[in-house]
């Protein structure tokens, strides 16, 4: 079980992609049921106060080559008095299963169903599937490839209109182990819409750990997203944050 504790937020961290690989380095890849849970509260300020409240669980079974992985995750944020202004108002539930075929390739679905409300976003549904293959599996690094396919339908928050498309959902991600202790995970995404190409996705979300003690790490986490079609004129296309924490492991 791990706990993080996020110390450090800052910008717009939409949750609306998940870094599987930073999910499987720490939820471990030993058999039986393994998970942590991620929380932080932040209230303070002077003329306005900033509220901000993250959970999260993330949860992973596995029995010989099959692993399934579930991960549920919440964050708001906002300043009170005067003006009151929503930062952040998302959550997400996430569901992955993985079969192992060899030592190379394993087999993916995953389903994911999400809300943002800054972004426009009144739910957002997706379920996809394709192969994941190992690339690079060298001494402190392996590198993973993944071309895979889904289905998505938006609700719009604010018109209630609906839109359906079919994307590519292609990642590539690195590991790295560095002097035997310090662990950087880094993956980006691709996501572009079948028969429009110009309407696509990018993310890339990386994440760096360095012990303090045999148990205790400090976490260092970064995202940058860019959406060339958002969801209402009024919404950004870029956006990015940071946060810095600490990790547990018991």
């Amino acid at each position: 079980m791990v706990l993080f504790a996020s110390l450090i937020p800052f910008g717009i961290m939409q949750g609306q992609v998940v870094n599987v690989e930073a999910m499987r380095e720490r939820t471990g890849d030993e058999a039986g049921s393994h998970g942590m849970l991620d929380g932080s509260f932040y209230l303070g300020g002077t003329q306005n106060i900033l509220l901000r409240l993250n959970t999260a669980a993330n949860i992973r079974h596995s029995e010989g080559k099959d692993s399934y992985y579930g991960i549920f995750s919440s964050n708001f944020s906002t300043r009170l008095g005067g003006d009151n202004l929503v930062f952040e108002q998302n959550g997400f539930v996430h569901g992955r299963y993985n079969r192992i075929i060899d030592e190379e390739w394993t087999a993916e679905v995953f389903f994911q169903w999400q809300s943002n409300i800054p972004m426009r976003i009144a739910q957002r549904y997706n379920v996809g599937l394709g192969p994941r293959y190992m690339a690079v599996d060298s001494e402190g690094l392996k590198f993973f490839i993944s071309p895979l396919v889904m289905y998505e339908l938006d609700v719009d928050y604010v018109t209630g209109a609906y839109e359906s498309a079919f994307r590519m959902s292609t990642y590539l991600s690195m590991n790295q182990v560095i002097a035997g202790k310090y662990h950087w995970n880094t993956i980006a995404y691709y996501q572009p819409k079948f028969g429009k190409w110009d309407d696509l996705r990018t993310v890339i979300d990386t994440r760096f750990s360095t012990p303090l003690s045999p148990d205790l790490n400090l976490v260092i986490r970064g995202s940058l997203r860019y959406d060339s079609y958002p969801s209402g004129t009024d919404v950004p296309q870029f956006t990015f944050g940071t946060t810095t924490g600490l990790s547990y492991r018991f």
